[in-house]
């Protein structure tokens, strides 16, 4: 038994590391962004019914959002990941990665920290439905003037209740745009395309 738990104390930190050096074999080396960026974003918390009227007069509160930025050169497209009701989760850092080994890089949201909440599957009445879009508006009015960002190939990509707010944000619900307009007139909200499965705008 001695013997045993001798070997064991040994061996263990060896097979850790023989671990962790397979794992590091296993990740491309593109996969890793060339930098990462966290972002302060000021938004709006409305009811679905203070959306469409364009009401001003939502509660202020502020969401944050990482910026990977690809390898690569001059100015990049950007994906905007938009969690679902679970909040952010895993997915979001593997899809991440994928863009990033692809030389796109991403801007991933949470929408649900700043505002106290971890996820909404238990009671998505906690937070409107209609909240995403605007959000993913502030989102696009800080990717815009990025200098490492292509504002012309700005895409949206939604999980969940995030892939509704990727829908409705998208041409095809031109009425939803003009809501958000209401409340940022500022905004050149064409700028965010849906994905298309040919690979187009």
């Amino acid at each position: 038994m001695k013997r045993l738990y001798r070997i064991v104390t040994i061996t263990a930190p060896l097979i850790v590391l023989v671990l962790q050096s397979a794992g590091a074999a296993d990740t491309p080396s593109k996969q890793i962004a060339a930098r990462t960026e966290l972002y302060q974003i000021q938004t709006l918390t409305l009811s679905d019914q203070q959306f469409l009227k364009g009401d001003t007069g939502g509660k202020p509160v502020t969401i944050t959002g990482q910026l990977r930025i690809a390898q690569g050169s001059g100015r990049l497209p950007v994906v905007v990941l938009q969690h679902g009701s679970g909040g952010y989760a895993a997915n979001i850092d593997v899809w991440s990665r994928e863009l990033n080994e692809l030389g796109i890089s991403t801007f991933a949201l949470d929408n649900f920290t700043g505002r106290g909440l971890a996820e909404v599957n238990t009671n998505q009445a906690l937070l409107g439905r209609l909240n995403f879009i605007l959000d993913d508006y502030r989102a696009l009015e800080v990717l815009a003037s990025h200098p490492r960002v292509d504002p012309k190939r700005i895409v949206l990509m939604g999980f969940s209740r995030g892939g509704q707010a990727a829908l409705y944000a998208s041409p095809p619900y031109p009425h939803l745009r003009r809501y958000a307009r209401r409340l940022r007139p500022d905004l050149c909200v064409q700028s965010i395309r849906p994905a298309s499965p040919h690979g187009g705008s």
